[in-house]
């Protein structure tokens, strides 16, 4: 073998389980947890809300909710909203004072979760976004 010259590999063989697993994963990719602050701007300089606009998503993970009932999934989120209100002390950084939660769940309905974890049936929110692009 000579300097440079790369080494064969053998294409890595899934199981069916893995393949399962992945397929399940997929159902869950636009799946995420909205921590609503019902912010409205003032004077912030929006490349600061820009950069600060992931504090307002929590990640989910979501091999912890595969293979379960919606019921399971969203006492899950449940657990998740409780521990991360009590983590924050109720508030985001730039955003201010937190008022509920909205999960987007796999099938594309929205539920939205009091900062007690409790789901409120009915409620909506306004999902507005900070993006900044340098071209």
């Amino acid at each position: 073998m000579t300097i440079g010259q790369k080494i064969p590999t053998k294409p890595k063989e899934y199981t069916q389980e893995e393949l399962e697993l992945q397929r399940e994963l997929l159902r869950f990719k636009d799946s995420r947890i909205f921590v609503n602050t019902e912010f409205k701007r003032k004077s912030e300089p929006i490349f600061a809300l820009a950069f600060s606009e992931s504090q307002r998503n929590l990640s989910i993970d979501k091999e912890k909710l595969a293979f379960k009932t919606d019921k399971e999934i969203l006492d899950i989120v449940s657990d998740m909203v409780v521990k991360h209100y009590s983590n924050s002390h109720g508030t985001i950084g730039i955003w201010g004072e937190i008022k509920n939660y909205a999960y987007h769940h796999r099938d594309g309905k929205v539920y939205i979760f009091d900062t007690d974890g409790q789901l409120i049936k009915g409620a909506e929110v306004i999902e507005n976004r900070a993006e900044c692009s340098l071209k």
